[in-house]
């Protein structure tokens, strides 16, 4: 599985697989644009378990924060590990996202 997407509040919830690389990226790309062409301009996604994050990864998050600005929604992450959020840090995304300890507390930043 390479997310789980479902809804708490108005915010689309994208909970990720072990990794977000280029085999998973196209699903969630494709995904997400769906449901923001449908309507969601809020997105958070759930790094819980996520051990690998890569380039394609990142795009994707850029790519849904871009579109989600434009709709005047917002995108967040939260319950990202050590190492991930090393990566996030280093690529200077992390100013970029609203970024919370829980799923329930990022979705009150959204």
């Amino acid at each position: 599985m390479a997310a789980e997407f479902y809804k708490q509040a108005d915010v689309l919830v994208v909970k990720l697989g072990k990794r977000l690389d280029t085999t998973t990226s196209p699903e969630i790309d494709r995904e997400i644009s769906a449901r923001m062409e449908a309507g969601e301009s809020k997105i958070l996604f759930d790094f819980d378990g996520t051990d690998y994050l890569s380039s394609a990864g990142l795009r994707v998050m850029m790519k849904a924060a871009k579109a989600a600005t434009k709709q005047g929604g917002n995108v967040g992450l939260c319950r990202a590990n050590t190492h991930v959020r090393e990566i996030l840090e280093l690529c200077g995304f992390l100013p970029l996202f609203k970024v919370g300890k829980t799923v329930d507390k990022t979705i009150q930043m959204l």
